[in-house]
């Protein structure tokens, strides 16, 4: 695999939860703007922004937030909620699976292919990203994204959040 791939799925990772971060909408419980869910969806929309601008550092913090986000979700979104966190969940198998951590995007970024990676696997993952701009990937983005903006005020796609 040429690293310029693996760069460019770091990249479209970034997008995708950035994207994501846009997929984010809806609100806890009663659905109301008040909500944890809808809290914790306008503080994430700044982790998910980090990405699109290419800071690698926080796709960690951007997983656990995606995760959490997932399982808060109200019943209105909850299905694409599952749809987008078991997609992501897949590229962190693929990733852990290719040897690849947090960590080493910044390496991958510059070109280095860090110690220990499987490049067989690595190669793969260019499928496993795929996954993330499927059509029903890109319908509950869509979906969550417009109960976002809706429900909680929030609007992913902008930088502010």
């Amino acid at each position: 695999m040429k690293i310029p791939l693996a760069i460019a799925s770091t990249v479209l990772l970034g997008g995708v939860l950035t994207a994501c971060g846009g997929s984010d909408g809806g609100s806890g419980g009663s659905g109301g703007s008040g909500s944890d869910y809808c809290k914790d969806i306008k503080a994430a929309a700044a982790t998910f922004g980090s990405l699109d601008s290419g800071d690698t550092a926080s796709v960690g913090d951007a997983f656990t937030t995606f995760h959490k986000l997932a399982d808060e979700a109200p019943g209105d979104v909850k299905a694409e909620w599952k749809t987008l966190d078991g997609a992501i969940k897949t590229v962190e198998d693929g990733l852990a699976d290719a040897g690849i951590k947090i960590e080493d995007f910044d390496k991958l970024a510059s070109g280095q292919l860090p110690d220990g990676v499987d490049q067989a696997k690595l190669a793969g993952l260019v499928t496993t990203f795929q996954k993330l701009s499927s059509a029903e990937f890109e319908k509950a983005s869509k979906a969550i994204e417009t109960h976002a903006k809706s429900v909680c005020k929030v609007d992913l796609n902008s930088a502010t959040g």
